[in-house]
């Protein structure tokens, strides 16, 4: 047998380790590919030009205001080194200006006085040069800069190229993932044509990671992380040294100029996740188990089944979606639940029940894990345990007779805890389908208990119109008259306007609201499509800075208060979009316009949270 005279290189060798860091850190494939490439050039034509022990510094400030990664350039900074410095680049950049400036003989050694080149000597250095070999020094300085640019640009070329490439493969790998469940699909439907059987929701019970002390469970409970800002969170999580914030926000207890989005924010979530943990605060379950949710909101109770869903379930759509996701969010939580390994928040999701309840219900006879109110909004929050076997068997069992649920609230979350399991699946040669990165959490509420809140819209513009204008536009929209008081709309179809210290009840004319399909039928999609766009010249909502969402629970007050203080210019108060439209666009495949719904009582994080292992 012939054996190779070369050894492979150990992968698992601290010189290959470190390659491994050194070529993710500087090509990325997460970020965006023209992002990371001006990066990278950045950190080469400032590591090749003489910045005397300052590059790293110069490079991250440079990043940062043009908000490029800091990291891939910060590492490519180093391809400039004693080694390369002084052996190639600086003898090199001397030679090409010579091309230039064709400098005259001098009898010292030109190199070795800028090898000795430091921050301390940098002034004498530089002026014995130019009084001695001025023409030397500028030929040094044209080389040096033709090269730092040269190589800026090959960098900026392979790395444009690399992680291009690298983001391609990674995308066909997580698509792998997704087109062998569309395959299963497939044949699963074959299947079930033949045999006359029809897809139903599938849950799980779970070994929960709970608060140990119920007393305990307020302080560290937390609202959802995407309802507040980050100087919201700091506050929030003040004094409560346990508080969830610590994991879902983990940036507030970093330094302000920390991106959100930066790796160390993720690895600190980690850190405060396994910390809670080692300290006995919360520990998980000993079986696997359901859970009973009831919220209370001025005096209107509401029950969810705590369970876990397969993503197989979201990739097959028996559970249904409503609103797109914005990718930047959906990586954010994807990374949030890798790094952690854990799903620390719930997917709230709806179904139409059909004596599930009345199973599940029971519970409230029982005494609770945790009961307690919370401050400021005096919300009631009760958890109760079913941990009898024949009693989670007779739940799940009842949970055939459900075709679909749907997403209320926590798109992204949806979405990154899908796509969650599907990164785990393919780490696993052997996955069977069964394992817990499988699932995700969710919280199933009949759809006979929830409310959807108004989303009300408030404007930052005239677009060129006055408030006399604006009513005379609106006129051929909607039949307008004055309100004597502040009250929401009563009814589909109607819209409030504020503007100018007055009230006015708009509703739209008849011959707008026929043969509409149930997205184009919607109280938003009629406003941005009569109103917003063509009157104030709003064309995307998502992206526009000329609008703002103000969630019902904050009161028409907040919409007064903002037109009122001349931060905006008008209002509108929205007539609340209905469950029921909510699941008729859902079956319909098809995508609400954005902020038309705002579900209150808010899940808690951090009550139940489920783990990949």
């Amino acid at each position: 047998m012939k054996t190779s005279i070369f050894k492979k290189k150990n992968p698992n060798s601290r010189s290959a380790r470190i390659s491994r860091v050194l070529f993710n850190r500087m090509f990325p494939k997460r970020l965006d590919a023209l992002k990371v490439a001006f990066s990278v050039s950045i950190g080469v034509f400032i590591g090749i030009i003489p910045t005397i022990g300052v590059a790293i510094l110069l490079t991250v400030a440079i990043c940062a205001a043009f908000k490029l990664p800091k990291v891939p350039g910060v590492v490519s900074s180093f391809v400039a080194n004693p080694f390369t410095q002084f052996g190639f680049f600086y003898p090199v950049a001397y030679v090409i200006g010579s091309w230039f400036v064709s400098p005259d003989k001098i009898a010292f050694n030109f190199l070795d006085e800028l090898e000795g080149l430091s921050f301390r000597n940098f002034t004498r250095v530089i002026a014995h040069l130019w009084e001695n070999a001025a023409d030397h020094l500028l030929a040094f300085m044209i080389g040096i800069t033709i090269l730092a640019f040269a190589f800026a640009l090959v960098f900026f070329g392979i790395a444009y190229f690399v992680v291009s490439y690298r983001k391609k493969k990674h995308v066909e790998l997580k698509n792998s993932y997704i087109r062998s469940l569309i395959t299963e699909d497939e044949k699963l439907i074959r299947e079930a044509k033949q045999q006359r059987k029809s897809f139903h929701m599938h849950i799980y019970p779970f070994k929960a990671l709970r608060p140990v002390r119920p007393e305990e469970a307020k302080n560290i409970s937390a609202l959802p992380y995407d309802v507040m800002n980050r100087d919201e969170a700091v506050q929030m999580a003040e004094n409560l040294p346990h508080s969830y914030l610590r994991v879902t926000r983990a940036e507030l207890e970093l330094p302000p100029e920390i991106d959100p989005h930066d790796p160390s924010v993720y690895a600190h979530a980690k850190k405060n996740l396994e910390g809670m943990i080692a300290d006995g605060i919360i520990a998980h379950e000993e079986k696997e188990c359901l859970y009973v949710y009831r919220q209370v909101m001025d005096g209107r109770e509401q029950y969810g089944l705590v369970c876990c869903v397969p993503a197989k379930d979201y990739f097959h759509k028996i559970i249904k979606k409503h609103e797109l996701t914005r990718a930047d969010k959906e990586e954010d939580r994807l990374r949030h639940v890798l790094a952690t390994n854990a799903n620390t928040g719930p997917v709230f999701l709806t179904y139409r029940d059909e004596g599930q309840f009345d199973l599940f219900g029971v519970v409230r006879s029982r005494k609770p894990l945790y009961d307690f109110v919370t401050e400021g909004d005096g919300f009631g929050h009760t958890v109760w345990l079913i941990d009898d076997d024949h009693e989670i068997k007779a739940i799940r069992e009842s949970f055939n007779n459900i075709p679909v649920s749907y997403i209320a609230d926590g798109h992204h979350r949806s979405a990154a805890g899908a796509r969650a399991s599907g990164f785990r699946a393919e780490e696993n040669p052997n996955n069977t389908g069964e394992e817990e990165y499988n699932r995700f959490l969710a919280i199933l509420f009949p759809s006979t208990h929830l409310k959807i809140l108004d989303y009300n819209r408030v404007l930052k513009t005239w677009n060129g119109h006055t408030s006399e204008s604006i009513l005379k536009g609106l006129s051929s929209v909607f039949n307008v008259k004055p309100l004597e008081a502040v009250v929401k709309p009563q009814q589909m179809h109607q819209v409030h306007l504020y503007m100018k210290n007055s009230w006015y009840l708009c509703e739209f004319k008849a011959e707008l609201l026929a043969g509409l399909g149930p997205v184009d039928s919607l109280d938003v999609a009629l406003l941005q499509n009569h109103v917003l766009k063509p009157l104030f010249g709003i064309d995307d909502p998502r992206t526009s800075t000329e609008i703002d969402f103000v969630g019902g629970i904050r009161g028409l007050s907040e919409l007064v208060k903002r037109v009122d203080s001349g931060e905006c210019t008008c209002a509108f108060a929205m007539y609340p979009t209905t469950l029921d439209q909510l699941m008729a666009i859902a079956d319909a495949n098809e995508i609400m316009p954005p902020k038309s719904t705002w579900f209150e009582p808010k899940l808690r994080d951090g009550l139940l949270v489920h783990t990949l292992d």
